[in-house]
């Protein structure tokens, strides 16, 4: 018997045992390998389904979001939006709800999806916005914060439900044209004959060119930013060219006074006072509410012409011969104020009569407040329309039409409709002849304007505007108001191709006389012997409260055709036709005075006293014994509602939910 074999009978069970145990060790990691394989790919795949709902979730908050911009720029409230948006079916007011996207193609392979913004109203405020300084600017500027929430869903059939949620915080940010004292989108002249006073920051993005006349001064008390030069130098000390060059005027001007504190008694250095208060713009401002300017004239509608598109924002929409109105930019079309105003007043001639009328309406349906204002409110509201009226700078009549405030307040608070209907804006224009050519807009009895406030206590204000030249007959907005129990000036803007200040004794039957004759009828009128002058007051000081935005005649340049003109500088940017100097009467201005456009219907250059005029007049108007200009730091806080701002939009932090 061999006796060896068994050990080796041993020894190959051993090896049997060890490729069994390796087999089962290798299948079950085999299986392992399978399984993780298998899980790997199906999260894998259920990845995949969740960074397509991510993708489509953004998608729909790209969307969400420049469909909030043009909702904004069609003028609709923060509060309002999402009921807007609702009733137009594109949000829903529950984020769980469904919706169809935007795409056919991700609704065809069965995604739904759901977009909703809310407004986050910031506590005890009176429009819900966070007022301060805009970043890396002194303006004031108010934000407004908006919650927007997207989702994305699709069941699979291997996976089941598979959702993204995706939020966002969406910011607007406004900051309103009027954060200054004055502000000049062309070159900003100052010649002034009488002492002058501006207290506020002054802004202009051509040249600033400011002199003062033998016996009088300027004083400037905050910045001047400049876009160009300031007195043909490159920085505050080096100018010496204090008149436009080409800019007609002889006489010898002197340099302003450069002073931040007019009640220490004590006068700066002038070189160290000018370089603090002198500004060089890195960039031009945007006068002309955030609308880009080369992309507005690739519509043919403004004619390539840069002042058309400035002037949109006090201008009616643009009709065609039918009267239908053509397609235009949508930035402009939403800055119009005429499409912003809560009222439209509309002055025409019968075609059958000859008659003037006045229809009041909106801006889509002229005459819908007609019937409720009736014809006997209607003319104490206007009880003048298209009266001839001699305007000694355009030199040539004009259809006056007046418009009495005092009784527009009446019928704002007599008339649910009207009074419902006014948003702060009164859009009035005389559009005869589908122009505003050789008409104009007179306010008269306007010492208190429009006092109606929002559902928080908020005042609306009181914006006039008119394509047309407008007349101020007397203090303007001087009576405060009680907003939210604190006391203050009513927010007040006038927007119109021209601006002229009247005062409150003027008579229309004396606006033929010249300036000579008309001081002797107020003599008259002083003895008795003649018919009352208007140019005469018993006030000592015309006071309007208000931000004035309108156009001006620019002075002409050396290369210009035909003899040097004047563009009357920023003393008469508001322009006066009559004798202020005889009465000693001085005008204040408080608010914010911006040059927006060239004037297009009242565009007459400005004539100074002893210049001889075409038709004789040795001059236009006595100069006022002073004038100040004072920044009304309020209105860049709270402007008047609607009036033109420069908008910015932001998308801010991403959050789940």
């Amino acid at each position: 018997m061999n006796l060896n074999r068994f050990p080796r009978r041993h020894h190959q069970g051993s090896i049997l045992l060890g490729v069994v145990l390796v087999v089962l060790v290798l299948s079950l990691l085999l299986g392992t390998v399978l399984r993780y394989s298998s899980n790997t790919h199906r999260n894998s795949v259920r990845q995949t389904r969740i960074e397509k709902a991510k993708l489509i979730a953004e998608s729909e908050m790209e969307y969400l979001f420049y469909r909030w911009i043009s909702e904004v720029n069609r003028g609709t409230a923060s509060d309002d939006i999402d009921d807007r948006l609702v009733a137009d079916g594109f949000i829903v007011a529950d984020p769980t709800a469904d919706m169809t996207p935007f795409s056919a193609s991700i609704a065809a392979d069965g995604w739904t999806i759901s977009r909703s913004i809310t407004f986050h109203r910031i506590p005890d405020t009176h429009d819900g916005s966070a007022t301060g300084n805009r970043p890396g600017t002194n303006k004031t500027g108010r934000n407004y914060y908006f919650v927007a929430r997207t989702r994305a869903t699709i069941t699979d059939p291997s996976f089941g439900k598979i959702e993204y949620r995706l939020g966002r915080r969406f910011v607007r940010s406004e900051t309103s044209l009027l954060q200054f004292a004055v502000f000049y989108q062309d070159d900003l002249e100052i010649a002034s004959g009488s002492n002058m006073t501006i207290k506020g920051p002054i802004s202009t993005n051509g040249s600033a060119y400011i002199g003062a006349q033998s016996g009088v001064e300027i004083y400037i008390t905050d910045k001047v930013s400049v876009g160009g030069s300031l007195n043909g130098g490159t920085n505050a000390v080096d100018g010496t060219q204090l008149r436009k060059p080409g800019a007609s005027g002889s006489s010898t001007l002197h340099d302003p006074i450069f002073d931040t504190d007019l009640e220490d008694g004590t006068l700066p250095d002038q070189t160290a006072a000018r370089t603090a208060q002198y500004e060089k713009l890195n960039a031009p401002e945007n006068f002309i509410g955030g609308v880009d300017l080369a992309k507005a004239l690739e519509n043919p509608v403004y004619n390539n012409d840069p002042n058309e598109v400035y002037r949109s924002i006090i201008a009616p929409p643009p009709r065609n011969s039918s009267g239908d109105l053509i397609e235009e930019d949508p930035t402009v079309q939403n800055r119009r104020m005429y499409n912003r105003a809560g009222i439209v007043v509309t002055v025409g001639v019968d075609s059958v009569t000859g008659d003037a009328v006045v229809n009041v309406g909106t801006s889509t349906n002229p005459t819908a407040f007609n019937t409720a204002i009736g014809d006997a409110l209607k003319a104490q509201v206007f009880p003048e329309l298209r009266k001839d009226v001699f305007d000694k700078r355009e030199n040539r009549f004009v259809k006056v039409t007046t418009m009495d405030v005092e009784r527009l307040n009446h019928a704002l608070a007599s008339i649910p409709s009207l009074g419902n209907a006014y948003n702060g804006v009164l859009y009035v224009h005389d559009n005869t002849n589908g122009s505003g050519s050789g008409s104009a807009i007179r306010m008269k009895n306007a010492e208190a304007t429009p006092d109606f406030k929002d559902a928080y206590g908020a005042a609306k204000g009181f914006a006039l505007v008119s394509d047309n030249p407008v007349y101020v007959q007397g203090d303007y907005n001087t009576k405060k108001i009680v907003e939210n129990s604190v006391t203050r000036d009513n927010p007040a803007a006038i927007m119109a191709d021209a601006v002229t200040l009247l005062s409150a004794g003027w008579n229309d039957d004396n606006s033929t006389h010249t300036i000579d004759a008309a001081e002797g009828a107020r003599v008259a009128d002083m003895l008795g012997q003649g018919p009352k002058d208007g140019y005469s007051t018993a006030e000592n000081t015309m006071t309007v409260n208000s931000a004035i935005l309108t156009g001006n005649t620019p002075s002409t340049g050396p290369d210009d055709p035909g003899p040097a003109t004047n563009s009357g500088g920023v003393q008469n940017i508001v322009r006066l036709m009559e004798d202020w100097w005889g009465p000693a009467l001085n005008i204040k201005l408080k608010g914010s005075i911006g040059q927006l456009f060239k004037s297009k219907y009242f565009n007459s250059p400005f004539k100074s006293t002893g210049v001889a005029t075409p038709d004789g007049d040795p001059s236009v108007y006595y100069i006022p014994d002073s004038r100040e200009l004072e920044f009304d730091e309020d209105l860049a806080k709270r402007p008047p509602p609607w009036t033109p701002t420069t908008t910015e939009f932001h998308r801010g932090d991403i959050f789940l939910w």
